[in-house]
Parts: structure tokens; sequence; C-alpha cells
């Protein structure tokens, strides 16, 4: 059986240590702002290798807008290249088609270029139809089938049957950020943050991010997120679960780790850093769960 690499993208938000001791690799999406004197175009490190969590926030806290784009060709081949050449095969675990359109590039390149370069290796593309830690959460599930000695199109085949059970459920800080993003109007996110409004976010069967509720108020909103997780996730006595948050204040974090604890037993919660990608369009204070539930 060929070695395989796991490969993923900024997308996934996994932490360092994680794709570190499981040589999971990843592709830099762009991302590119300027403030004042201060600009950068260039890797969208989720290692924070270019800006702190702190500076990346209060530049969108500012006003000023952080653009982010697909991984570039040349990305692509500077990560893909190194693997093929030591004879491995690659696992693409890639962001939703539904948020960006770069695991087309992926593919375009793997049927194209690089499959005349290296004929004998294989690149599989899976479209997770997730982003942020869900996104992670099915990157975790690929080194684990891994490590059973599952080969890479079962590895592959398993993630297709599993990956819409990875949930995420949000809440932003303001709607400001996601009407710049194009998800809501801009009456909408005046109106809303007028009145404290807070749209619950899932993600749809496309993969796009989808506000299936609204509550008034950041407590009610935990309550009924924690409620939601609580209906929907499977085995919670078994589950790590990844509180994801956008430089959000310490007692938001613990109040929404009570809000679950309250109504769900899970195995642990984490708390990571919500990442560039996701960041940079739902903003400051954005505050996100993701778990496993129901297919």
């Amino acid at each position: 059986m060929a070695k395989y690499a796991i490969v993923t993208d900024s997308a996934s938000d996994l932490p360092k240590k994680y794709r570190d001791e499981n040589h999971i690799d990843y592709a830099a999406t762009m991302m590119a702002y300027e403030d004042g004197e201060n600009k950068y175009d260039g890797p969208a490190s989720i290692d924070w290798e270019h800006v702190s969590v702190k500076e990346f926030y209060d530049i969108l806290r500012r006003g000023i807008r952080i653009y982010t784009d697909q991984v570039t060709e040349k990305n692509y081949l500077d990560t893909f290249i190194p693997h093929l050449e030591k004879g491995e095969d690659i696992l693409y675990v890639a962001c939703s088609s539904g948020l960006s359109g770069s695991l087309n590039k992926a593919r375009k390149l793997a049927e194209d270029d690089l499959k005349k370069r290296y004929p004998e290796r294989k690149i599989i593309v899976v479209d997770t139809l997730r982003a942020g830690m869900a996104q992670g959460m099915i990157v975790m599930l690929a080194n684990d089938l891994r490590k059973e000695g599952k080969t890479i199109e079962e590895n592959a085949a398993i993630l297709e049957l599993e990956k819409r059970a990875y949930k995420e459920v949000g809440i932003p800080e303001s709607l400001s950020y996601l009407r710049r993003a194009g998800r809501v109007s801009a009456p909408a996110a005046v109106f809303g943050n007028i009145i404290g409004l807070k749209p619950i976010l899932v993600f749809d069967e496309k993969g796009s991010n989808l506000a299936v509720e609204k509550t008034i108020g950041k407590k009610k909103a935990f309550k009924r997120m924690a409620e939601m997780i609580r209906d929907d996730i499977v085995e919670p006595e078994k589950q790590t679960i990844y509180l994801m948050n956008a430089d959000c204040s310490e007692q938001d974090v613990k109040d929404f780790t009570e809000a679950i604890l309250a109504e769900v037993k899970v195995k642990d919660i984490i708390a990571e850093t919500l990442g560039p990608v996701i960041g940079a369009s739902s903003g400051p204070g954005t505050i996100i769960v993701n778990y496993k539930g129901k297919q």
C-alpha cells in the first residue's frame, strides 16, 4: 500500500501542535489588508506567523476590511510537490466548495499538470462542505483512519459518508462583518446591531453558512445554541468538541461553555482561536462550537 499524506488548507483552523504530531500539512489561502502604513498581502497563516490574533481582530475593529482569497496555484504546488517527490499520494481535505473555489484549482492541478509529472501518484480531493474546525475535525477523522491502516481510497470514501455529520453552531458579535462579506443585507445588519439581534449560524447542505434562528441577546443565544447541540450531538460522552472564538472575552467563552455543559455532558470542550479565513468574514467576537451530530 502506497504511503499517503493528508493535506488541508488555512480554512481548517487545525492547531499546529496537532498538525505537527500527526504529520498533517496545509496549503495556505491568501489574505490582504491595508492599515495605514501597515500593509500585508500574503498567506493566511493559521499559526499567526505574520500578524498576532489581537492585531488581526483589532484591524477589523477599526473598520478596515481584511480580504481573503483562494489558495494560489503556487501554494498548492509548493505544498503538494514535496510529498509527491517522496513517493506519497495525497488526500486533500478541502474547504467547502460552497465557500471557496480553491478545491477546483486543486482538482485541475491533480488531473492535469501533476498527473503528467507524477503519473504513478494519486491526489484525491475531498470537498468537506465545511470550514473552520468542522473541517478540522474531518481532517482528524482522516488521520484516525490512516492510523487504522485504511487506504487512501477507503479513507476518502468514509469521509464522503461522514462529512455532513460535522456541525457548526455559532453567533457573530456584530452583523456588520457578515454584511460586508455578503451574508446579510445592509438594513438587516443595522437593525440587528441596534437591537442586539444574534443570528444563529449553521452549515447548509451546500456547505454555505445559513442563519437558522435569531435570538435577542448573547445569553439567550448561548442557551439556544446549547439546546441545539443537545438535540443533535451523537455520543456526547465520547466527544471532544471545539469552541472557536474570534478574540472574544474570557467571560463569553466561560458563559458559552457553562451553557453547553448545562445541557449536555461531553468528554471535553477545547477553546481555540478562530483563524483568519473565517474570522475575516465573521468578525471579532464571533463564537462557534463544532461537534459531530446526526447525519
